[in-house]
């Protein structure tokens, strides 16, 4: 095996230098390149057949796990709506007609959920499967403002060069299945009556009922429209719960919604429930953090740590371990109420963000909308443009005053005010993975608030003046920023988590001594 892997690397490392090679065409260096290939190919064949006599001998490493369930999957594995979809879903991809199938239906209803089990189940006729988001607001470089995408910018290729690969497009427009070729189009509609109620049962964990439980419960079901992210929610939520907060609980959801109808139109009453019951109250302030992520983007269990420990979330932390056990037990709460999703890693694409994560989550777009709902309606505002593909921000100066947190992490943002802004309440400001060159040396004046400054990412060469006002900063990210001069970050005392990793710096100044925390 040792033996084996040699060959490995000396393969990739060759083929690197004829690709190397390939930018200076020279006839004598090729022909020493072929006679090379040649005498590697000999001994790698050789070494190969010698392998043949240990077949029966030697364990061969286990495959790699599946796809991660998004939602409990099991418990709707008998469940005759979902049986019968997946089923065609895959009768559809084994046809050698269709190369892309389209999944439609309604946010909630499982289609990502029944890709992710198709993609599972017939994992062993592909070698390769991947996932690839597109979220409502789309990137203008990658996709034309249109409804139809360009297959090959999202590293799909042209299906007349490479037909033996298949597409499952989840969305919720059949429209938008339509415009991109889809051969053929499976709708994945809610659950039956009967259906729903089973899903709700197994979520609660109760298969006896007295009769006035009972009649509360199948209206709360009722409420959920036939979506298995709802009926989950909920169900999870109230398990265990007295009457009194079933009751509590469907008054609310047939209530009247004053002001924004969206709010009840799209679902997000249901999941605010069970955002409601949580009682860990670091789980609550963990959600809220992670709405700031991208639409469908992963989200750290590194980097959310750091924040809130920065933030102050936790009631007096040992230690960065206590802190992360802490964010680890209320993202395992929150995954349990079906509030975020696990992410397998080994069918997921790693951002450079996500390089030194051990383990990353992600939320449904319904729950991220509903969050944000949260952010905007509450006393502690938020305001979320991350991953919208900005390239300048130009904030509406009558309107952030209020903010709490700002988020404009992963766009292409290159510019940045030039003038003070007035943000007396601002803790949070998330800028990571832009393009910014310079920060205007006015641009923190009026941020004197701030704890959580991350910056990641971007292709600063320089820091601005109005930096050191911000005296109560706890966290300050410049990985990746080429920043030559640091010693104007001796007076930010309370800082705590400084990272600059990836900035060339090589000498640190004196003035960093003064950083006690």
């Amino acid at each position: 095996m040792k033996k084996a892997d040699d060959y490995t690397s000396n393969a990739t490392q060759f083929t690197n230098r004829g690709e190397d090679q390939e930018k200076c065409f020279h006839l004598c260096t090729l022909r020493r390149c072929s006679k090379t290939a040649i005498e590697k190919t000999c001994s790698l064949q050789q070494h190969q057949e010698e392998g043949k006599s240990f077949e029966t001998c030697v364990s061969l490493p286990a495959q790699a796990p599946g796809f991660t369930d998004l939602y409990e999957s099991k418990n709707l594995d008998d469940i005759d709506t979902q049986k019968s979809t997946l089923e065609e879903i895959i009768q559809a991809v084994e046809d050698d007609t269709i190369q892309i199938v389209g999944i439609n239906g309604l946010g909630g209803v499982g289609k990502t959920t029944l890709a992710s089990e198709v993609a599972s189940k017939m994992n062993n006729q592909f070698e390769d499967t991947v996932f690839i988001t597109v979220s409502k607001t789309l990137d203008a470089r990658m996709i034309q403002e249109k409804e139809e995408l360009e297959l090959e910018k999202l590293g799909i290729p042209c299906r007349s060069k490479y037909p033996n690969y298949k597409i499952l497009l989840t969305s919720r427009s059949k429209d938008i299945c339509v415009a991109n070729n889809a051969q053929t189009n499976v709708s994945v509609n809610p659950l039956q009556g009967e259906e729903a109620w089973t899903l709700f049962e197994r979520v609660v964990g109760k298969s006896e009922w007295d009769d006035r439980l009972k009649k509360v419960a199948l209206k709360i079901v009722k409420e959920c429209g036939g979506l298995p992210l709802f009926i989950q929610a909920l169900g999870k939520a109230l398990k265990d719960k007295e009457i009194r907060m079933w009751e509590v609980a469907l008054r609310r959801l047939q209530a009247p919604i004053d002001g924004d109808v969206t709010y009840k139109k799209e679902g997000l009453l249901q999941l605010k429930l069970s955002y409601d019951h949580l009682e860990n109250e670091v789980a609550k302030s963990c959600f809220l953090l992670c709405s700031m992520f991208p639409e469908d983007g992963n989200i750290g269990l590194k980097r959310l740590t750091h924040y809130g420990l920065a933030l102050g979330i936790f009631n007096n932390p040992d230690s960065i371990h206590d802190t992360k056990d802490k964010v680890q037990e209320a993202v395992e709460s929150l995954k349990s109420s079906f509030l975020l999703l696990p992410v397998d890693y080994n069918y997921s694409f790693r951002s450079r963000l996500e390089e030194e994560e051990e383990e990353v989550f992600k939320m449904h777009d319904l729950v991220r909308d509903m969050a944000l709902f949260i952010t905007f309606k509450g006393n502690d505002k938020f305001l979320v443009q991350s991953g919208k593909g900005l390239t300048e921000w130009k904030p509406r100066i009558d309107c952030i005053k209020n903010y709490k947190k700002i988020s404009l992490m992963e766009n292409n943002i290159c510019k940045l005010p030039d003038y003070e802004l007035d943000l007396p309440h601002l803790d949070t400001f998330l800028i990571q993975y832009n393009k910014l060159t310079i920060v205007p040396d006015e641009f923190f004046w009026g941020m004197k608030e701030l704890k959580v400054l991350d910056m990641w990412g971007n292709k600063i060469s320089s820091l601005p003046q109005s930096l050191k006002q911000l005296t109560v900063l706890r966290l300050l990210d410049l990985y990746g920023n080429k920043v030559c001069e640091i010693s104007i970050l001796g007076e930010l005392t309370c800082l705590e988590i400084l990272k600059l990793r990836g900035t060339g710096i090589i000498n640190i100044p004196e003035e960093i001594g003064q950083l006690t925390n």
